[in-house]
């Protein structure tokens, strides 16, 4: 799958004098504008809330001609809304995240996850992209691979000895 991000301070320029959001705050409207979306993403033109969740809810959403089934996961401790798309839609899942940048301002970061389909058209179309995918798939393999020793060598030398410690 393939990752796009963006992000923005959250603080507008020339907002400097004023008291800025605090993350709590911008919290609250992340939450209002998963379930009241219509106001805040304009392609987005309805919004319905069918089920809710101890950890979240289902909604259903209207963008352009086609309507979208989302099952939307808050998660306040990590700053993180996720939208995990439930039918057959380009974008896998879309997350609204907190973060801070170097001067320490509050920012949004709005990432979206394509499906394999559309990814290996991205992918195939783009030899920068391909090289960089083909790249980072094999540090992932080796790291995840030296990980998994490291772990099982961790895990040897904290297994009880037999008798006398040996």
């Amino acid at each position: 799958m393939l990752t796009l991000s963006w992000t923005r301070p959250v603080v507008r320029a020339g907002q400097s004098g004023s008291p800025g959001p605090t993350r709590e705050s911008l919290w609250r409207a992340l939450l209002h504008k998963a379930e009241f979306p219509t106001g805040y993403v304009p392609a987005i033109t309805q919004c319905r809330i069918n089920e809710r969740y101890p950890d979240g809810f289902l909604r259903e959403i209207r963008r352009g001609n086609a309507t979208f089934l989302q099952r939307v996961v808050p998660e306040e401790s990590a700053g993180r809304i996720t939208y995990r798309h439930l039918d057959d839609t380009d974008i896998a899942e879309i997350r609204n995240e907190i973060g801070k940048d170097a001067d320490g301002r509050l920012t949004l970061t709005l990432s979206i996850t394509l499906t394999e389909r559309p990814a290996a058209a991205v992918l195939a179309g783009n030899t920068y992209l391909r090289d960089l995918d083909a790249d980072f798939h094999a540090t992932l393999d080796a790291m995840t691979e030296g990980l998994h020793r490291a772990m099982m060598h961790a895990d040897a030398e904290a297994a009880p000895h037999g008798p006398g410690g040996s």
